[in-house]
């Protein structure tokens, strides 16, 4: 069964005081996730992104502590229970894994990436990153082996302060918990529901049918998949990345992670040449699940106007509804050559 790519076409009409009061009209769609059926608008605006003063902005994160730099380290970050982690930290390279003190489940880490307090995002090559997201499975690995009741984990990145991040030293936050979130829940539902009414994976299927339309396809390496999401979370679209051949981080070893961080340094290329340095990214994984991949995505930030504002309003913080001022398909022409 192909992928149904469901969408409402509509427009709004106004006399547009730019246009000597003429009858203008906008045109938008309302797009319905094909796996969770989560709906998003998506209009095509003109939008370019500002590149703050980075300088300035790491400078002022320099004049407030940081935890997570080499000379306050070990004594101003906690060490795990020695029945979970003996050593207290996972060290693996340049990357320093230690407990979450804001956990957001029972079993919470952050990876701090490497002892460089800020690693600009056109430097966020699959070399600079491998540590961190080798820490991070190692940490997976010891939590599903050492408690069976766990079956959900997320690895998750805050890019800079748009992301909601509170340190601009790189770091990941890992969690790993017994309660699925909500986007891991519609997930996992709507794997079963999808393979429950026509017998086919979702994921397969929603891979041949992106890379049969071309039009948000961006290619392969090795076993991982990446396309834009029909139905972008954020202000601008998100990239999507699907493991062809896994359901679980505990299935992976480091080398699979190597085309997984080659993608993701494609997208942060494209990313700083679009102005665009903050983002969200999330891994989405469980225990065991045929019906279900890993799965990421990615999701571009943008930093405030002088006024302050955010890129998220009332819709995506009270009504849960994305929208997005440029189709994914305008996006996937520019990003693909950087997967070519």
């Amino acid at each position: 069964m192909s992928i149904d790519f469901k969408k409402i076409t509509s427009s709004t009409k106004f006399m547009n005081p730019f246009k000597d009061l003429a009858l203008d009209e906008i045109p938008f769609e309302i797009r319905f996730d094909p796996l969770t059926g989560k709906t998003g608008h998506v209009f095509d605006v003109k939008y370019k992104a500002e590149r703050p003063d980075l300088p300035a902005i790491v400078q002022l994160s320099k004049e407030i502590f940081c935890p997570f730099c080499p000379e306050t380290l070990e004594k101003s970050t906690p060490l795990f229970p020695a029945e979970l982690i003996p050593e207290g930290r996972i060290r693996v390279g340049r990357a320093s894994l230690i407990p979450n003190l804001l956990p957001f489940d029972q079993y919470a880490g952050v990876v701090i990436m490497s002892d460089q307090h800020y690693i600009a995002i056109e430097d966020l090559n699959p070399e600079s990153m491998l540590d961190a997201f080798s820490a991070a499975l190692v940490f997976v690995k010891r939590v599903f082996d050492w408690d069976p009741k766990v079956n959900s984990c997320s690895v998750n990145w805050n890019y800079m302060p748009p992301s909601g991040s509170s340190m601009v030293h790189p770091h990941l936050q890992i969690s790993c918990g017994e309660v699925h979130t909500n986007e891991m829940r519609m997930q996992l539902d709507g794997s079963r529901e999808y393979y429950n009414k026509t017998g086919t994976d979702f994921w397969q299927d929603l891979m041949e049918a992106e890379r049969g339309s071309n039009e948000r396809y961006l290619g392969k390496i090795g076993s991982t998949f990446w396309s834009l999401n029909y139905v972008p979370y954020g202000f601008l679209p998100d990239v999507s990345c699907i493991f062809e051949d896994h359901w679980s981080l505990c299935d992976l070893e480091e080398n699979d992670l190597t085309p997984f961080l080659k993608g993701l340094s494609n997208v942060f290329t494209y990313f700083g040449q679009e102005d665009i340095i903050s983002f969200n990214m999330s891994i989405f994984s469980v225990r065991e699940d045929e019906h279900f991949r890993i799965n990421a995505r990615i999701c571009p930030r943008l930093y405030p106007r002088p006024i302050g504002n955010s890129d998220h309003s009332y819709l995506q913080t009270i009504h849960n509804e994305p929208f997005t001022v440029r189709p994914p398909e305008a996006v996937c022409r520019k990003l693909k050559v950087f997967f070519d």
